[in-house]
């Protein structure tokens, strides 16, 4: 049985429930300046925490396959059930109209591909992933042949991968060129670089000399990256801050929610949501745009309709995440449709 790492799914606990939150603003087209900041490290934390466990396994086709069950099976069904069937189900049987309905079947699969656009937006993150991991392994194992020290292949990748990530950010970015997230995952890749070489060079994952002075590095991490950063779109690789500026903030305020569940260790329900945020990622999206009609009779602020349906949303999964685990395993990451021997892949 692989060890989990309490305060690793706290750290990813907390992140959910921020990405749930900033949806309600994000759906109510009224968002906040705080609000908009986090967007600068929400998704970075994820990218980091990802290459933090990176491994090659037995090879390419092993590799290949494992992030198919675990990244590119889950997005694929979440996809066509949420932004395909469900959508469709819901108008032509019921009359209501989901956002982004004109975009469903050889449409939106355009639309996906030309304009990174359809129903169940949340899900991008499975897709671009899936991309990152397959970029990272192409450039990793190259580089591993061209030296054997560590040191060297951790300053070649680092160099790369950074090159990568403003080709994304700023040219691809800046000109508005998109084909199928490619760009969103190139924008994203130095965070799960980073990740793989703190995994390799550091003490993050174990207790050491360090922890001591994690909260002073919380403040210090939150205060740069509260400062100087600012709304910034992984999904639509959109940014409003200088590109240095996009990625030290983005790993401040990664370092600042990972140091964070480091003091805490684990909370009570946060944790168990960031164990399974697979399944709170895919399907948080159809919960608040149930929710939101009935609370919006009541005319109430944004903050306030945003504070009183988060609870609603996110304790909704301790009954939620089960019945997943036990009918969905094999599209929530729970168990392989695919099954991997190591001897048919060596």
């Amino acid at each position: 049985m692989k060890q989990r790492i309490d305060y690793i799914d706290l750290a990813k606990g907390l992140c959910i429930t921020l990405v749930v939150f900033y949806h309600f603003f994000t759906i109510l087209h009224d968002c906040p300046p705080f609000i908009r900041s986090l967007s600068v490290f929400r998704m970075p934390l994820y990218f980091f925490l990802s290459g933090l466990f990176f491994k090659e396994y037995e090879g390419f086709i092993g590799f290949f396959f494992r992030k198919v069950n675990k990244l590119l099976i889950p997005f694929a069904f979440f996809y066509l059930v949420t932004s395909f069937a469900l959508p469709n189900l819901l108008y032509y049987v019921f009359g209501f109209k989901v956002a982004n309905t004109e975009s469903l079947g050889i449409s939106g699969l355009w639309a996906f591909i030309t304009q990174e656009d359809f129903s169940n937006n949340p899900i991008w993150f499975l897709w671009v992933l899936f991309l990152v991991n397959i970029y990272f392994y192409a450039i990793l194992v190259p580089v591993k042949k061209l030296t054997s020290n560590p040191r060297n292949v951790a300053a070649i990748i680092t160099v790369v991968c950074f090159a990568i990530g403003f080709a994304g950010s700023v040219w691809l970015g800046g000109k508005h060129i998109k084909c199928a997230f490619l760009d969103s995952a190139m924008s994203a890749l130095p965070f799960f670089a980073i990740g793989y070489i703190f995994n390799r060079f550091t003490d993050i994952l174990v207790p050491n000399r360090w922890d001591k002075l994690l909260p002073i590095l919380v403040v210090a991490c939150f205060a740069l990256t509260f400062y100087v950063g600012g709304k910034c779109s992984y999904r639509v690789n959109s940014y409003q801050i200088h590109p240095i500026l996009q990625y030290v903030c983005g790993m401040t305020g990664t370092l600042g929610i990972i140091f964070t569940a480091k003091i805490l260790r684990t909370l009570p329900f946060i944790t168990y949501w960031g164990r399974y945020s697979i399944m709170i990622l895919c399907t948080h999206g159809l919960l608040i745009h149930f929710l939101l009609p009935i609370v919006r009779r009541a005319h109430l602020s944004t903050m306030i309709t945003a504070l009183v349906l988060l609870p609603v949303v996110m304790f909704s999964y301790q009954l939620i995440i089960p019945l997943m685990k036990k009918y969905l395993p094999y599209v929530t990451a729970q168990k392989d449709v695919i099954k991997i021997k190591k001897t048919d892949i060596q």
